[in-house]
């Protein structure tokens, strides 16, 4: 005889928490991703003496901000989502904004248990990603721009002022 199943959403007492769980694991996956960008900026041509450079530079501080980001959208989502829209039963994180939440992750057996959705079809679900990955990337851009651009200017006042 199975009990009924009774949803316990993370509290967002546990944000800070969510967040470095993300961040810690998809580091790795992060550093992954600037060695192989690396290898494609040194691939590139160049045109200028420190090019490569400033595009590694470049490269570093979008997956940089990009990581920090995907971890803030993981805590929303833990606090949001998990266990309001879905269950799964081995839950770390499910949310990357690289690729979509799956059936497959949801219904991955843990001892006799199966995660399920809660009275979502996973079609929504994966649009409720969609926007939580496409706000990941939004604020990761528009982050970006505006950390290059205050580096810009700091550089154009020191440049001046010396």
């Amino acid at each position: 005889m199975s009990t009924a199943f009774h949803p316990s959403p993370i509290p967002w007492g546990q944000f800070p928490v969510e967040c470095l769980f993300y961040l810690i694991p998809m580091s790795a996956l992060h550093l992954v991703a600037f060695l192989v960008g690396c290898g494609i900026v040194a691939a590139l041509p160049r045109r200028q003496p420190g090019t490569v450079r400033r595009r590694v530079g470049r490269l570093a501080m979008f997956i940089g901000v990009l990581l920090l980001v995907g971890s803030v959208f993981n805590g929303l989502w833990s606090c949001l989502v998990w266990d309001r829209l879905y269950d799964s039963t081995d839950y770390v994180f499910d949310f990357m904004p690289f690729w979509p939440i799956t059936g497959r992750v949801i219904d991955a057996p843990w001892g006799d248990e199966r995660g399920r959705l809660l009275g979502v079809s996973l079609f929504q679900l994966q649009l409720v990603w969609f926007l939580f990955a496409a706000g990941t990337w939004v604020a990761t851009t528009v982050l970006y721009r505006l950390v290059r651009r205050r580096g810009r200017l700091t550089s154009v006042v020191e440049a001046t002022a010396g």
